[in-house]
């Protein structure tokens, strides 16, 4: 099965509207896709209003009542610490497929944000990645979602921390484990200057061996990048040893072959 559960519209930073990744998604036959717009904790230029949310779910209702392919109900949820209760209560509202978990954010800066690249030329890297990962477990830990997106989004601008992070991330894949969270498997690396799935090769090794359960996502935010670099990481996939991937309904995952 073909899945693709990362996918921005004009709800948040994506160009177009719903309905042309449907399309699209049909082309390239993709059996599945997910919506999964941005939502903070509070406004920003990439990220949806709390108002829209009735309009988003109503949207998307529609599609999948019309669509010849399946269509998933998700969110991209920013995680940023003692500030999710709120969000949490109005997104508990509506029935979403899955929650995807994600880390932009190291305080007020926003680590993969090309308007701010300048930021890591005056920190520490290693410090950088040990504070990135520090909230991803914390996120993994608060048990508020079902998929950890981009697990390794720090490395998106290809800087790379000089000590051996090996054991922060076994670390890191540990809790996810306990958290009973899906890891994304997100090709959008490929199109970014790391020019590598997120995550990498060797902490997808890692994960794989924690017996940790994958799904599949583009980050597209055109209709053209809808299942981009999808045949490669099959591939690299199969490589690593998975054979399966998750999908979900209404907060509950099922597994399927890939491709």
């Amino acid at each position: 099965m073909r899945i693709d559960y990362h996918i921005h519209t004009l709800f948040s930073d994506g160009k177009k509207d719903l309905h042309e990744y449907v399309n699209e998604a049909m082309k390239r036959k993709i059996d599945e896709i997910g919506f999964s717009d941005h939502i903070h904790f509070k406004k920003a230029d990439w990220s949806m209003n709390y108002t829209d949310l009735p309009n988003y779910v109503n949207k998307i209702n529609h599609l999948k009542n019309a669509s010849k392919i399946s269509i998933k109900t998700g969110l991209e949820v920013d995680y940023v610490p003692s500030k999710m209760n709120k969000l949490i209560q109005m997104l508990n509202e509506f029935d979403f497929d899955y929650l995807m978990g994600s880390v932009h954010h190291i305080g007020d800066w926003c680590v993969d944000d090309g308007r701010q690249i300048h930021e890591w030329e005056r920190r520490n890297v290693d410090q950088v990645y040990q504070q990135y990962f520090a909230l991803v477990q914390e996120m993994a830990k608060s048990g508020l979602f079902d998929i950890v997106g981009h697990l390794d989004l720090v490395k998106k601008f290809n800087f790379r921390p000089k000590q051996d992070i090996s054991g922060l991330l076994l670390e890191t894949v540990e809790i996810i484990s306990k958290s009973k969270m899906c890891i994304e498997v997100n090709t959008g690396g490929l199109r970014k200057p790391c020019r590598e799935v997120y995550p990498s090769e060797k902490l997808l090794k890692i994960c794989f061996d924690s017996g940790l359960p994958i799904t599949l996502g583009s980050d597209a935010h055109s209709p053209e990048e809808v299942g981009a670099g999808f045949d490669k990481t099959f591939n690299l996939l199969s490589k690593v040893g998975y054979v399966e991937i998750v999908r979900f309904t209404r907060r509950k995952r099922e597994f399927v072959k890939m491709r």
